[in-house]
């Protein structure tokens, strides 16, 4: 076997990523192997919080083999594969970080590229809870007395992920969140905030966000009791299925 070195994205490890105005077109291409003999492993990285997808190009029939999806700071680590090139996908208008890095060895026999190829994998590796992007943000402001209302509402195949919620009222206020399925059934209550008198009241959740418990197509609403002037605040993301 002989040794050719270390892999760097970029030349530096890590590169941010514009993405196009077509999300199938590749925003970043990158060549890893030079030749089919030549071994790579590594990880690469998704260092945002917003869903990318990578093209992992092989040699010959191999030309184009696998593209992956690459969730918030989910890595895919790669074992002795002879790559060609890698591809970075990122949606219109996003700039993502995208960290690669590797060996590269060549096989200087068949003997040497039978062991190496028997030892062959991908595997996907997200260490810690998802997260994601903190890219939905809906404000409600009322005068009244409000019954169940809806906040958010997802769509078919979304679920929504909620990351801050704040409350301001000019006067005494009380107010329930809580979520319910697509028919406003399977109530799920999150919260009451009691406000005594005017004033400001903020809900941070963790970063892997509180998600709907009835999962896609469900919504997150709330009620009020005083007809005191008020405004609510949620951040949070559409998860969509498989994100």
């Amino acid at each position: 076997m002989d040794f050719n070195g270390f892999f760097n994205s970029g030349g530096t490890g890590t590169v941010l990523v514009v993405g196009g105005a077509n999300e199938n077109i590749p925003a970043f291409t990158e060549l890893v192997c030079s030749n089919e003999k030549m071994f790579f492993s590594g990880q690469f990285t998704n260092l945002s919080r917003q869903l990318i997808h990578i093209t992992i190009q092989g040699f010959g029939t191999a030309a184009q083999f696998h593209k992956h999806d690459l969730r918030a700071y989910e890595s895919f680590t790669i074992w002795n594969v002879p790559i060609q090139s890698i591809s970075v996908h990122v949606a219109p208008n996003q700039t993502a970080g995208f960290h690669g890095m590797g060996t590269l060895w060549t096989a200087t026999d068949s003997d040497e590229y039978a062991i190496c190829a028997a030892k062959s994998g991908m595997f996907e590796a997200l260490p810690n809870s998802p997260q994601f992007n903190t890219d939905s943000y809906t404000r409600v402001t009322t005068a009244v007395i409000t019954p169940a209302t809806d906040l958010v509402v997802s769509l078919l195949n979304e679920d929504y992920a909620l990351y801050k919620l704040t409350i301001s009222a000019d006067a005494a206020q009380q107010a329930d969140f809580f979520w319910t399925d697509s028919v406003n059934g399977n109530v799920a209550f999150i919260t009451r905030i009691d406000l005594a008198g005017a004033g400001t009241y903020s809900v941070d959740f963790d970063p892997s966000m509180l998600r709907n418990p009835t999962n896609q197509n469900g919504k997150l609403r709330f009620s009020l009791n005083t007809a005191a002037q008020t405004a609510i605040d949620v951040i949070g993301h559409q998860v969509k299925a498989g994100q």
